[in-house]
């Protein structure tokens, strides 16, 4: 049966959308504007997962940000909630076989899917907009940044930290002489390539009815290669040791504002955001262009997020087939925690790297039998450093090394963590800057009041 795009916008709702990709109906929200939420192995409702269903049935959208999504945008921005999605998948034929199943219609593969209409973008140009930055030891330049960081609790020692990684951006609104857009935008580069700015993430102002905010992409951005990279400290994506990749430069931030004071060489390592769904063209750029890099998986704690964890680790595997073992025993180079589980993966690598692996760790024991001179010492404390380094060098052209980073427990993400510590931090001090129940740390609380004067 030749079904189109109408047929599925008439005959489908957003509910049988949501349901069908696993979520339930939350009565406690009432009716005018019905919500669906996600329940977890307990049947606990995960906090921050909702959809509010609005215009009949027509449309939701997933607050705080406000963007609403209709039955066919809701499955190809959300393709891993659905049985049928395979990484790298054509979007449009994800929403055929998707619809044609949820109405019990036959699918049958076609050269060319059905597509939704679309009209024509120019490719993004930088210079369509207004650019204004956050200057260094400036604090007046940071105050038209303040409403877009507020309400997600991050601070302006953070801000500060990343003030080259985002600007904000107007842009004159077509057709509305002497009107503009103004967003906090994240600019997209391509790893690998020569840095030339090919979109943003963008994030909008809370709105003053509802509290919820914009979020998305510029128009014609190259959201299928483009990434926002950014390091505290300048550190090149081709020379980082460490890479943290999120789904939104908020994570990003948001992750080293907890971390930043516990972990001081956070600053050397390079945060990425996908900006939303990774896709396969990201994580392969991403992946080639940091060869020796440790890739930190810092994607939300749901299903979507796990579903992305999955796809890196696919396309690691592609890349570099051991990457999959890697994934199993090694966190930092020269250093293995072995145990059963993990001795038996390690014995999958190839026998030369084995050797070389058991060698090193001869020596180490020799070091420990505690009987050595010191020249003696110090000569085979040396040897230990070299096979460790010889280990790392084979181990690099066989293996991507994977670690999932995940945010406290009952948290979605890190920005979801980091404002509800800030929420307790509140409620600990007992007052309220602004009257609007928003409380940052003892330290942002001073540079608040600095900030506003």
């Amino acid at each position: 049966m030749e079904l189109t795009y109408t047929d599925y916008l008439q005959r489908l709702s957003v509910q049988d959308v949501l349901r069908d990709a696993g979520y339930v109906r939350n009565r406690k929200d009432g009716l005018r504007y019905p919500s669906f939420v996600r329940l977890d192995e307990n049947g606990q409702r995960i906090r921050g997962d909702k959809f509010i269903v609005t215009r009949g049935g027509a449309f939701c959208f997933h607050p705080p940000v406000q963007k609403n999504y209709n039955v066919i945008s809701l499955i190809k921005e959300h393709p891993h909630l659905f049985p049928e999605y395979e990484v790298g998948m054509n979007l449009d034929r994800l929403v055929n076989k998707v619809c044609h199943r949820l109405l019990n219609t036959p699918y049958e593969e076609r050269d060319v899917d059905i597509r939704e209409a679309q009209r024509e973008l120019r490719p993004f140009d930088l210079k369509d907009y207004r650019l204004h930055r956050i200057v260094s030891g400036d604090r007046d330049s940071a105050k038209p940044f303040y409403p877009f960081f507020k309400h997600r609790a991050i601070d302006l020692k953070t801000q500060f930290a990343f003030r080259d990684s985002f600007v904000l951006a107007d842009h004159d609104l077509p057709g509305r002489k002497g009107l503009s857009m103004r967003r906090l935008s994240f600019p997209l580069t391509v790893p690998g390539g020569d840095g030339t700015v090919v979109g943003f993430e963008e994030r909008g102002r809370p709105r003053r009815d509802d509290g919820t905010t914009y979020k998305g992409k510029a128009a014609g951005s190259n959201g299928s290669l483009g990434l926002w990279i950014a390091s505290p400290a300048g550190t090149a994506l081709g020379k980082a040791d460490r890479v943290l990749l999120f789904e939104s430069a908020y994570d990003a931030m948001a992750y080293y504002q907890l971390h930043r004071d516990g972990d001081r060489d956070l600053r050397k390592a390079v945060f990425v955001s996908t900006g939303g769904n990774p896709t396969r063209g990201q994580m392969q750029g991403l992946i080639q262009a940091a060869p020796k890099a440790v890739f930190h998986l810092g994607f939300d704690n749901d299903a979507a997020g796990r579903q992305f964890a999955e796809n890196f680790m696919k396309v690691a595997k592609e890349l570099k087939p051991h990457s999959e073992v890697a994934l199993a025993f090694i966190n930092t180079p020269g250093k293995i925690g072995l145990d059963h589980e993990k001795e038996s993966a390690l014995f999958k690598l190839p026998k030369q790297v084995l050797d070389q692996y058991k060698a090193v760790e001869d020596l180490t024991e020799d070091l420990r039998e505690g009987y050595l001179c010191d020249e003696d010492r110090q000569d085979l404390c040396e040897r230990i450093k070299e096979g460790w380094k010889a280990f790392d060098e084979m181990v690099d052209g066989l293996v991507i090394r994977v670690e999932r980073m995940l945010p406290g427990e009952g948290y979605k993400d890190f920005n979801d963590e980091l404002l509800g510590k800030a929420e307790e931090t509140r409620k600990a001090v007992g007052c309220d800057l602004d009257g609007d129940g928003a409380v940052e740390t003892e330290e942002s609380n001073e540079e608040h009041h600095r900030f506003r004067r």
